[in-house]
């Protein structure tokens, strides 16, 4: 009996490794912030491939994946948000109604003051630090998806700086087809 480390290769392995090479290799560009995946079943991540990208979007249990191929993607769209103002105000609201535990006198309602204020607190400078919000959507002949990864600002630039030259050059015409 020989050793099966030592032993040629079968077919079925060498098929496995042959898949396993054929694979595109992704780089994540953009996924959603840290409070959103707090939130069961609402992440969402874009990745980069050679030729496409890839839009993952979890909910609950489920995965759903759509592919983009740069060839295909006839426009990015974005339009400016007031979402984040409107978050803003919500958190800062809350933020001044948590103050009110304050007011009780003992050591519990200042403990639960503090925690809430914390909170609160927290995600109005965590908002606030994000910037300003975009809805962003991704156009191609069979469908409109929204991006959701990629609305914030400082996310928009980046998303645009990265994938934009890549679609330019993917739809560029070739030789046989300026020809024609």
């Amino acid at each position: 009996m020989t050793n099966p480390a030592f032993t040629e290769p079968s077919s079925d392995a060498k098929a496995m490794a042959d898949k396993t090479a054929r694979q595109a290799h992704y780089r994540k560009i953009a996924s959603t912030g840290l409070i959103s995946r707090l939130v069961p079943g609402v992440r969402s991540d874009v990745y980069l491939g050679d030729d496409h990208l890839l839009h993952a979007k979890q909910i609950m249990l489920f995965e759903k994946y759509r592919r983009f191929y740069f060839s295909d993607i006839e426009a990015i769209s974005f339009s400016k948000s007031n979402r984040w103002i409107w978050f803003s105000v919500v958190w800062g609201f809350l933020l001044f109604c948590s103050l009110f535990w304050y007011l009780g006198h003992g050591t519990w309602f200042y403990v639960v003051g503090a925690i809430f204020s914390f909170v609160f607190g927290g995600l109005l400078v965590s908002n606030l630090i994000g910037g300003p919000t975009y809805v962003v959507n991704i156009q191609t002949a069979a469908q409109i998806r929204r991006l959701r990864p990629v609305e914030r600002e400082n996310q928009l630039v980046k998303f645009q700086e990265i994938v934009v030259p890549m679609i330019m050059l993917a739809q560029q015409p070739t030789v046989n087809q300026a020809a024609v």
